[in-house]
């Protein structure tokens, strides 16, 4: 089975991930400064000084008008660390404290607007965040201070694809 970020289509639509040639993702990809399902370091988290991490990718599909992010917590019921709309097609990267230009944050599941880093609410436990960029072939037009699950139910509805890329923190116990 391959690993790494996959080519998503929308769900529900029966239609399977694209897959490159080896088996490793086909084209639209993301990274951040640790490999996928590797530990994210605590200057991201509750525990560090809370900062974004930088996240790019690579140029999103043909036909992409708004990228939108969301972070979740999986071992959380998706529990969003981070919901951003409106992000142009070529962007190329989000993160490190700055919002791209056109595009604006929601509230997350904290109840506050921006990134609310990886807290596994049990010292000693490990929990794996997820990060999906999705490609749009509309723009959101959510309103300013959205809740970061509208954005959430939105792009998994109207996305045309879509990539991910995960990373665990284990809270010190």
């Amino acid at each position: 089975a391959p690993t790494g970020p996959v080519i998503t289509p929308p769900i529900g639509s029966g239609v399977p991930p694209t897959i490159g040639a080896g088996g490793l993702p086909a084209g639209f990809t993301l990274t951040a400064p640790w490999p996928e399902g590797g530990a994210i370091d605590a200057q991201y988290t509750c525990d560090g000084a809370g900062l974004a991490p930088l996240i790019a990718w690579t140029a999103p599909p043909a036909g992409t008008v708004e990228l939108a992010l969301v972070v979740s917590d999986n071992d959380a019921e998706d529990f969003v660390h981070h919901a951003v709309a409106g992000i142009p097609a070529t962007a190329g990267q989000l993160g490190a404290g700055a919002v791209v230009p056109g595009s604006y944050e929601g509230t997350n599941d904290f109840g506050n607007p921006g990134w609310g880093g990886p807290c596994p609410p049990t010292p000693g436990t490990t929990h794996t965040y997820r990060w999906t960029l999705y490609a749009l072939a509309q723009q959101t037009e959510l309103p300013e201070g959205f809740a970061g699950r509208e954005l959430q139910s939105l792009a998994m509805d109207t996305a045309f694809a879509s990539t991910q890329l995960t990373g665990t923190y284990t809270r010190a116990g």
